[in-house]
């Protein structure tokens, strides 16, 4: 039966505040503003009006600023412990102590409410006399009333769409945004209920509507939103804590309840973000165990023991609360099948610890042999200061009846066994279920799910919410001035791409046009997230991102993820360059802090919707359990682009593909974007997907002919090669060197600088050098000096100031810079294309295409010299002179069509077939891989070590915070590292716990490793 709604009397007051600040409670310590007041602050200040403790009426609004603005305001926490108490409304500076904060305002806040009969009657009487001054936000933020007026609303299924605040489903404008509001708050302030909402910044005009009204003064679509507040929570609960305030992000101790709806809550938010895609397709009741786990995960806090544990000085429980958290899983899901059970309890057992990781797994911890009712029931005899009884009798039945009640099922009676005999039980039943090995797609769908748990668990604990707002506009292709064909044909492919374009011909714009149109028929909340080889060309697309994409509605820049070994100090770097806050200076403890934590979340939490990333931080889903399966979980329903896919070692790039295999289960869409794709490359590409792939290479009219090819004989270093790098320096050009070692580098330098300096008289910048084994701060340094030099070429062609740049393969793919020369040590084809493009890197020099020059090296340290050697028989089999795409490819053909390239396919095919088999199959989900982890961390990550004379510095610094210390660190590969150890030339610091080397350092040059042929060189990727 349909239920008719009928018109209705109500009064539509018009609101007006100059300024006003809305706090966005799901930011702890960040001051963000909303661009809407919330309801809660809604009906507080209806209720300062009247002068009633709370004000429960129903109430439709719409509400927008004419602009924003950031102010500093000076905050003066009091410490909880009573240690820093307010003296005259200030407390003392130090820890803790008051802190100037910036704090975002909107200005010409335009409100408009309406009450309906017949609390209109009351309320707008109230408003003309109120009890209290009428506030929006803080309390200087005064309302002024413009106009109160009767209207009839009646029932509608069109109109116009304008500011006003809808429920998730009411309308399909494409500009609504979705937020989370505060609905209410408790009169004892303890419980706050948000809901989300739709919003639209600017009107959208006339829509289809569900559940509204209109208002025939401008046709508007009002919807009245109710106030459903929280019933009072059972005395028993009141004092059960989940968290307490020292572990809490808010400062506050967090009850059980209120943090088990929060995390409950979370669930549901990550149901929408990820949808039903692959393999759970098939999981019609996944999300229905993800959130059912999610309410009981933390249900055994109730125990005494635990409670205890929260006190300040409480003695440690040694229990874990998630085994006891089992029985209430028995307990509530004794209506559902068996499997229900089997992954619902999964979820709650293992979302901290797995079954078996070395002696401190969950199996090992409680064996059958457990005193299961002294650890969970009644211990007749306990230790000091120990509980006889875990769970007191009401105690539990409050519980019970609340989580029954979050469920939606009655309180089961009579409920027999003791709760200590149902953990065992279950526990029992969880270890035989997952024990043994099972399937791959029921491994699979049970790490995920322990992905979900978790996920929801952290976000909720940390009361920072999954955002819905995605930086990458729909139709992104429009927002191009002139798109090229490519970028046409990129933005048309659906599924799968393989994008070969030139280095300069919008590659990066084209594989964002292809996201956008993805976005179309995903369900969820889909992320993008973008896979670069290198920290460099990482922080720059983060930069670059951050700049091109679109904020979220009342915020400055769009909110991007950057993920690789070092987010943090980007973070910090970032932040005192003012390009976060507009403020610039000098890092200090506050900054470093806020970086660490901002990198903290972007790497636990996944707030954010575009993300740019290592391929490292992307494979450690593979170690899955309940620290890693998060990072599965959100490469579901996912967009992944690989950036310069073709600049990994053979065993990265199978392992790479073995990943593009999973991505694809897992109902993600994947691209690749190169500029040098060999062709066993993508027949790999092709052999390990199974959904079509659509291939487009860029037209040669994408890219002018930029370098004319010269092959030398002699290396680098002959007097012949430097004389003519000497040469063009004197003619005023800039010169790119690279060399392959940082020794040889380091020696060119040397040479080769004085002349520079010579050509260009007092520039301090005349002669850069570049390469991996420079402090933190000093590379920094050295890559903003030389992007800022040697930026790309305009159309205009002004003057250019001349000067040298040696570099190593660090500048690969990693900064955007345009010489006029370059000259390059022999390397594989794809590295020498990549260094080529840093010269006349868009084909302008008024000389048209420019000198190249590759030199044959006697040493082919750091790359195999069968590689080298493969590379220079294609370059004198296709020479040119001019190099063009189809000669790069041409190349690519040759090397890879030699012994080299049939072993390096064979490498590669392999990695992929071994990484597959043995960690993307999950058929032991939850059993321990910290062993893999290591593994993976020594084959990506650098090891960074401190310099003897900066030990003192470093100190200081990390005695006022660790972050802003990190930039003296030199970043050195594993296994130089133990190359230095093993020589006597690294030494630990025992007191700061940090290796460090007397080798010489010098800011200008880098750290002087021994001679080239005491190592076997390391290729300088930094992942």
């Amino acid at each position: 039966m349909t239920t008719t709604r009928a018109p209705i009397e109500a009064a539509r007051i018009e609101l007006y505040a100059p300024v006003a600040s809305f706090r966005d409670p799901m930011f702890p310590g960040v001051s963000r503003c909303l661009p809407v007041p919330p309801l809660s602050t809604v009906r507080g200040m209806l209720a300062a009006a009247t002068g009633n403790a709370s004000e429960p009426v129903p109430v439709g609004m719409c509400a927008h600023a004419e602009g924003q603005g950031t102010d500093a305001e000076t905050y003066h926490p009091i410490a909880a412990d009573g240690s820093n108490p307010a003296v005259a409304g200030q407390v003392s500076e130090g820890k803790g102590g008051r802190t100037v904060r910036d704090r975002p305002f909107l200005c010409g806040v335009h409100v408009t409410l309406w009450v309906p009969s017949p609390d209109a009657e009351r309320i707008t009487a109230a408003l003309r006399c109120p009890v209290w001054g009428l506030r929006l936000g803080r309390s200087q933020d005064l309302v002024h009333i413009r106009s109160i007026t009767s209207v009839r609303l009646s029932p509608t299924s069109d109109a116009v769409v304008g500011h006003g605040l809808a429920p998730v489903g009411a309308h399909t404008a494409s500009q609504a945004t979705t937020l989370r509001l505060a609905d209410t708050v408790s009169s004892d302030r303890l419980q706050t209920s948000f809901n989300s909402y739709l919003w639209c910044p600017e009107p959208a005009g006339n829509h289809q509507v569900l559940g509204a009204y209109r208002d025939p003064t401008d046709d508007q679509a009002v919807w009245l939103h109710g106030t459903d507040e929280p019933p009072p929570e059972d005395p028993e609960l009141a004092n059960v804590l989940a968290k307490s305030a020292q572990h809490s992000p808010s400062g506050q101790p967090e009850t059980l309840t209120e943090h088990s709806r929060t995390v409950h809550e979370a669930a549901h938010t990550v149901a929408e973000r990820i949808s039903s895609p692959g393999v759970l397709s098939e999981q019609l009741a996944f999300w229905n165990w993800v959130e059912t786990a999610a309410l009981l995960h933390d249900a055994g806090k109730v125990a005494e023991g635990f409670q205890r544990q929260l006190r300040p000085d409480g003695p440690p429980w040694r229990e874990r609360h998630e085994v006891l958290s089992l029985a209430y899983v028995d307990l509530l899901t004794r209506g559902l099948c068996e499997r229900d059970q089997k992954m619902v309890a999964a979820g709650v057992a293992f979302h901290h610890l797995s079954l078996d990781s070395s002696g401190q797994g969950l199996e090992e911890l409680y064996p059958a042999v457990a005193d299961w009712e002294k650890k969970f029931g009644r211990d007749p005899d306990p230790e000091p200061g120990r509980p006889r009884v875990q769970v007191p009798r009401n105690r539990h039945r409050a519980l019970l009846a609340w989580l029954s009640t979050r469920l939606g099922t009655t309180a089961p009676e009579g409920e027999g066994r003791k709760l200590w005999e149902r953990a065992r039980d279950t526990f029992a039943r969880a270890r035989s279920d997952w024990g043994s090995p099972v399937s791959a797609e029921e491994g699979l769908v049970a790490v995920l799910l322990q992905g979900a748990v978790t996920l929801a668990d952290h976000s909720g604990s940390a009361h920072v919410p999954l955002q819905t707002h995605m930086p990458l506009p729909s139709q992104f292709l429009d927002t191009l001035a002139a798109p090229y064909p490519h970028q046409h044909a990129a933005a048309e492919a659906q599924g799968h791409l393989v994008l070969r374009a030139p280095t300069g011909s919008g590659k990066t714009e084209a594989t964002l046009a292809w996201a956008s149109h993805q976005l179309d028929d995903m369900d969820g909340h889909p992320r993008l997230v973008w896979v670069l080889p290198y920290r460099a060309s990482i922080d720059a697309a983060w930069k670059r991102f951050r700049n091109a994409l679109v904020a979220e509605p009342g915020e400055d820049e769009p909110d991007i993820a950057v993920l690789h070994a070092t987010t943090a100090h980007t973070l910090l770097t970032h932040a005192a360059a003012g390009d976060t806050t507009g403020d610039k200076g000098t890092p200090d403890r506050v900054r470093a802090q806020q970086a660490r934590d901002r990198a903290h979340a972007m790497r636990t939490l996944f707030a954010q919707r575009v993300r740019v990333s290592t391929p490292h931080q992307l494979l450690r889903a593979a170690i899955a359990g309940p620290r890693y399966s998060s990072f599965l979980l959100e490469q579901a329903n996912a967009l992944l682009v690989l950036d310069e896919l073709h600049a990994y070692d053979p065993t990265t790039f199978g392992r790479i593909c073995a990943a593009m295999s999973l991505w694809e289960q897992l109902g993600s869409r994947i691209a690749i974007a190169s500029a040098t794709l060999a062709p066993p490359m993508l027949e790999l590409i092709h052999d390990t997907l199974t959904h079509d792939v659509t291939v487009h290479t860029a037209s040669p009219e994408a890219a002018p002919d930029r370098h004319r090819l010269a092959l030398d004989e002699e290396p680098i270093t002959h007097p012949d090669s430097v004389k003519r790098i000497r040469a063009w320096l004197q003619e005023g050009h800039s010169v790119l060197v690279v060399a392959n070692t940082v020794a040889t580098a380091q020696s060119l330098y040397a040479e080769l600088a004085p002349d520079a300096r010579t050509a260009h008289p007092g520039d301090p910048e005349a002669a850069i050098l570049l390469h991996s084994r420079f402090r933190g701060c000093d590379r920094d340094d050295i890559e903003e000096r030389i992007t800022t030099r040697y930026p790309e070429r305009g159309s205009d062609d002004s003057p250019r100031r001349g000067g040298l740049v040696v570099s190593t393969q660090a500048l690969e793919v990693s900064l955007c810079l345009d010489l006029d020369r370059g000259v390059s040590e022999l390397a594989p084809v794809e590295a020498l294309a990549q260094r080529a493009g840093r010269v006349n890197r868009r084909g302008r020099h008024p000389d048209g295409p420019v000198e190249f020059r590759v030199h044959r090296t006697e040493d082919s340290r750091p790359y195999d010299p069968k590689a080298t050697a493969a590379a220079w028989q294609a370059l004198t089999q296709a020479p040119g002179p001019v190099i063009s795409e189809q000669t790069i490819g041409e190349w690519l053909r040759l090397a890879y069509a030699t012994d080299w390239g049939r072993s390096w396919t064979e490498e590669a095919r392999n990695a992929r077939d071994e990484f597959a088999a043995s960690f993307l199959t999950f058929t032991d989900p939850f059993h321990d891989r910290s062993d893999y982890a290591r593994g993976l961390d020594e084959s990506f990550d650098t090891v960074e070590i401190l310099h003897h004379d900066d030990v003192a510095d470093y100190e200081e610094k990390a005695a006022e915070h660790p972050l802003l210390a990190a930039g003296l660190l030199i970043p050195i590969r594993f296994g130089q590292f133990m190359k230095l150890r093993s020589s006597g030339r690294a030494a630990l610091n025992d007191r700061l716990r940090m290796w460090s080397t007397d080798i010489p350092y010098d800011p200008e040059t880098g750290l002087q490793l021994p001679a080239p042929h005491d190592y076997v060189a390391q290729p300088e990727t930094i992942l």
